[in-house]
């Protein structure tokens, strides 16, 4: 008959002094890898590692709270860059129609100006042609 195996269980101090440490352990790491409190203290609640005390619906609750003046400035800041943008907008636009009436004034101009040259060179052919025909 083999001998007989008998298991030790470590006392209940140790157990919780080792799951106080690893506890510890975990929540540096995940403060570490966190971007900000309430992603480290969701990460400490789903892990099981926060610490006592630590309720994860309160810290949201007071982050909640704290949002709205947040927003508010945000909202504020926000308006004012799309009022900056929408004038800057319409201020391009203004000085695009200029240069395009611009442009198409000039291009008129030009148009006429060669429409009357064509017109009185022909015209003075016309002359020449019929001064030269009666001679």
């Amino acid at each position: 008959m083999p001998p007989k195996v008998t298991d030790i269980q470590p006392n209940a101090d140790q157990t919780q002094a080792v799951e106080e440490e690893t506890a510890i352990a975990a929540r540096r790491i995940v403060s570490t890898y966190a971007q900000d409190f309430l992603d480290g203290v969701t990460l400490m609640s789903m892990l099981g590692v926060e610490p006592e005390g630590l309720i994860h619906r309160k810290v949201v609750a007071e982050q909640e709270a704290a949002e709205p003046k947040k927003a508010e400035k945000k909202t504020e800041k926000s308006a004012e860059k799309k009022a900056t943008k929408k004038a800057a907008k319409k201020a391009a636009k203004k000085s695009t129609k200029k240069a395009a009436k611009k442009a198409t004034k000039k291009a008129t101009k030009k148009a006429a100006k060669k429409a009357t040259k064509k017109a009185t060179k022909k015209a003075t052919k016309k002359a020449a042609k019929k001064a030269t025909k009666k001679s």
